[in-house]
């Protein structure tokens, strides 16, 4: 993609407020010229750091872009103690978090993928782990959702006497010839 901005060099930090707020913002963003800036967990910033950001965007020139990035709610509790923090951000993107069959829905392509398949107990299984892990506080992403199935395959992978039978009686494999992930997979990994 060809950036409109010709200062736009391609240099690119990503910080934690919270390690954003032991050092010098003016040092940072200057390290930055003719790049970009991803403060994570953005609530996290002390309203010191908040200022003294905004007052250097205020007068840059150095064609830096900055994003913030938190969860919904982080992002409210931000704009609610620094309201003109929204005079210097110009676009605001929500990313609503997958729902449980999203995340088993990519589950299973992630498998297949492996050549890998989910029999239905295993999604039964691994609906449970994603369940476990939903929090108010914390969604469940696709990075653990591939932990969750790598898990799987790990264990599936390892030698065993059931694996043995299911290979002598033919429940090892799925009609692609793809090694079926079962729910012991799935509680054990």
């Amino acid at each position: 993609a060809e950036s409109s901005d010709a200062n736009f060099s391609g240099k690119v930090a990503k910080i934690a407020a919270s390690a954003l707020n032991r050092r010098e913002v003016s040092e940072v963003l200057g390290k930055l010229e003719g790049g970009a800036l991803i403060v994570q967990s953005a609530s996290d910033m002390k309203p010191e750091t908040v200022n003294v950001l905004l007052k250097l965007l205020e007068n840059e020139n150095k064609g830096i872009i900055v994003v913030m990035e938190d969860t919904k709610s982080g992002m409210e509790r931000l704009l609610a103690a620094h309201p003109q923090i929204q005079a210097c951000f110009n676009v605001r993107v929500d990313i609503e978090s997958l729902d449980n069959e999203a995340l088993v829905s990519y589950a299973r392509e992630y498998a297949l993928e492996q050549e890998y398949s989910i029999d239905n107990l295993g999604v039964l299984a691994l609906h449970t782990r994603i369940a476990e892990n939903q929090r108010h506080d914390h969604a469940v992403t696709v990075a653990q959702v591939r932990e969750f199935v790598d898990s799987a395959i790990g264990r599936a992978k390892r030698p065993s006497l059931r694996h043995f039978f299911d290979v002598l009686f033919g429940k090892r494999y799925d009609e692609e010839d793809m090694i079926i992930l079962r729910e012991k997979d799935f509680i054990y990994a």
